[in-house]
């Protein structure tokens, strides 16, 4: 059974605060850190997403197999905290900061063009904001993954209705996403922009949610150990400096790690879990909160920044939980037939002495 008590919003708070270490590198000018030379702590951050989220959303789907509920679902969850975020920066943050006056900055042809991040159609521009930062122009990059998240969803759902979601349609989907990536993303593919999404990001973080979605299906959970976990970390950390190996390996360490810590269940996850879930909020607050900080202290020390905007970036995403995605939720239709999960039972395969050693080995992966 699949315990909500787990570590999965511990992991996307994590991963939401690798994203935000990660840009703090470009905005303040800083040389880019990378996880073992294999990827940045940002892609890692990402990735860490679409695993969590493959395995979540395929789950949701096999519970109520229904494309009305399943939208509806998925549409509280990232429109509403969304429409809020593109609002504040349009209406709060874009006036007091742009270098146009308030009547230049409303007025101004390409204003009303960020409307487009509400419909995923990624717009990162507003007038006269930004535009001599060390990153210009972006009021909001992390934008970027949602419209790639949602079409994720969209590929559960086709194949739910047109294949009835088995494990072989799962896994000949996974294959097809990894031969793209191999034969085309990882070959100096082309930029191709569809509805404003680079159609390499849909298969190079795709890949994840695929695989993440496979072990929900095959449930792979079962297989979940601590030598198991050792084994694959040291194997990475090892193979490492052999890129076309590692770049391979990653694919099954980091759905393997992920998802038996974020099975399992330890005290600072059930903390989290009962203080709300806010990770979502800090993923998209944190990119425009590091940009106008700066902004607005350019010689800050990058300690005290990094300080201060993951701080303000918390309490932003606390906020969003509590008082936009928490009320919204409420609102998802219920389930007329849920069924119990084939999943992993967190205790049965992890002792607590356990778990707290997984903990450490994922703080120490990051």
């Amino acid at each position: 059974m699949l315990h909500k008590d787990n570590n999965l919003n511990l992991l996307r708070l994590v991963a939401a605060l690798m994203v935000l270490y990660a840009h703090s590198f470009a905005f303040y000018g800083n040389a880019p850190a990378g996880f073992l030379g294999l990827t940045s702590y940002g892609g890692l951050g990402i990735d860490i997403f679409f695993i969590i989220s493959g395995y979540l959303i395929v789950k949701s789907w096999d519970f109520n197999p229904s494309a009305g509920s399943f939208l509806i679902k998925r549409s509280l969850r990232i429109f509403p905290a969304l429409m809020v975020v593109v609002l504040v920066s349009m209406f709060f943050l874009g006036p007091i900061f742009s270098t146009l006056t308030v009547k230049e900055y409303f007025s101004h042809p390409q204003f009303s063009s960020y409307f487009r991040n509400i419909i995923l159609s990624p717009v990162f521009y507003l007038p006269g904001v930004l535009e001599y930062s060390r990153v210009p122009n972006a009021v909001n990059g992390s934008l970027w993954s949602l419209p790639v998240e949602f079409f994720m969803y969209l590929v559960v759902m086709g194949l739910g209705l047109l294949f009835n979601g088995g494990r072989l349609i799962y896994t000949a989907v996974t294959a097809l996403f990894a031969l793209v990536v191999v034969f085309w993303c990882w070959r100096d593919a082309p930029l191709v922009v569809v509805y404003g999404t680079d159609v390499r990001n849909i298969f190079l973080t795709g890949i994840y949610f695929m695989i993440g979605a496979c072990y929900a299906k095959w449930r792979l959970e079962r297989w979940f150990s601590l030598s198991g976990v050792c084994v694959l970390v040291m194997a990475t950390i090892l193979l490492a400096p052999y890129s076309i190996i590692s770049k391979f390996l990653l694919w099954l360490v980091l759905p393997y790690v992920v998802l038996a810590y974020g099975l399992s269940r330890s005290r600072l996850g059930s903390w989290v879990n009962r203080v709300g879930d806010c990770s979502y909020g800090v993923y998209i607050y944190a990119f425009p909160v590091q940009q106008f900080v700066l902004l607005k202290f350019p010689d800050i020390a990058y300690s005290t920044y990094l300080f201060v905007t993951v701080l303000i970036t918390l309490v932003l995403g606390y906020g969003s939980w509590h008082l936009v995605e928490k009320r919204i939720l409420k609102f998802k239709p219920k389930d007329k037939a849920r069924l119990v999960p084939d999943s992993v039972d967190a205790n049965a395969v992890f002792s607590p002495v356990v778990s707290e050693k997984l903990k450490s080995l994922s703080s120490d992966s990051r």
